[in-house]
């Protein structure tokens, strides 16, 4: 189905149709070869911007395409992030790419099986988060491994109109170390450079999205420790409710991957997370095996 651009367009005028995935969140981009992304012309480029940045996510389907053109693309909406110790997890000579598996080398568990078994929005940590990521599916699951994520915008937008109002004067400290973590047993300890870029970062509980003027709430479960002033025990109850209102069905999609799949997702207006709905006792199974990588937008 075509739907109509900002100008008053359709998509199908801009090279490419769409499907919305879900009632508010998500919406998948039929017609486009990310191969040769250096040929997609400005135009296209920036109405893909504007519907990530309305709906949070796109989904490209049946990209088989490498790592090199896997960045190509994505350098096409900005800068890369700096990995920091992201680094240690690249597929060799491709430092920008985070490697996601559950594929144990040389008999040892991989540190990334269960990275994402909490919601969050990647490298909310640092003192400058990421702006976007695209994650591209080469190995998944027959059954399970999917990926869930929740609208942020309709986070904030249905709280009650007092509590929207507190929230829009609070900021919360964000850290990959938080009291609340409870995915990261496995890693191995940081070092002291790693330490010192990732100890945390304060943020605004409540950001309006630059490009869409839209107000979201930006907390997640896994890093956001505490609020400003506030103590981890003052915090907890707040912070639970909030949690549980922002990952309600109404406001998440659900994604079932294929080999093949590229999501790209909005970190400003959405969070994530994995559930670990598939037979981790038994990742050495080819049924079981999940392969993917991400880059990621500064």
């Amino acid at each position: 189905m075509a739907t109509m651009s900002n100008s008053g367009a359709t998509e199908r005028d801009v090279g490419f149709t769409t499907r919305p995935l879900s009632w508010q969140t998500g919406t998948e981009i039929l017609g486009l070869d990310l191969s040769r992304s250096d040929g997609i012309p400005e135009a296209v480029i920036a109405r893909l911007w504007a519907l990530l940045c309305e709906r949070g996510i796109l989904l490209f389907r049946d990209q088989f395409i490498d790592h090199r053109q896997h960045l190509d693309f994505t350098r096409r909406f900005g800068p890369l992030a700096e990995t920091g110790f992201l680094s240690r997890y690249a597929p060799e000579g491709y430092p920008d790419l985070f490697t996601v598996t559950n594929i144990r080398k040389d008999g040892v568990r991989s540190e990334t099986e269960v990275a994402a078994a909490q919601w969050h929005a990647d490298q909310s940590f640092l003192a400058r988060p990421a702006r976007g990521s695209l994650l591209r599916c080469v190995e998944a699951p027959a059954v399970g491994g999917d990926t869930m994520f929740a609208n942020m915008y309709q986070a904030f937008e249905t709280l009650s109109e007092g509590l929207r109002r507190m929230l829009e004067g609070q900021r919360a400290f964000h850290t990959l170390f938080s009291s609340r973590a409870r995915v990261l047993n496995g890693r191995k300890p940081p070092t002291e450079e790693e330490m010192a870029r990732l100890g945390g970062a304060m943020h605004p509980v409540v950001i309006t999205h630059p490009d869409t003027g839209r107000k979201a709430l930006f907390i997640s479960d896994q890093v956001v420790d505490h609020f400003d002033g506030w103590t981890v025990e003052e915090s907890k109850p707040l912070l639970d409710y909030l949690y549980a209102h922002a990952s309600q069905p109404a406001f998440t999609y659900r994604h079932a991957w294929r080999p093949g799949d590229i999501v790209f997702w909005d970190n400003r207006c959405t969070q994530h997370y994995t559930p670990v709905d598939y037979d981790l006792t038994n990742v050495d199974a080819p049924e079981n095996r999940r392969l993917m990588f991400r880059s990621t937008l500064a």
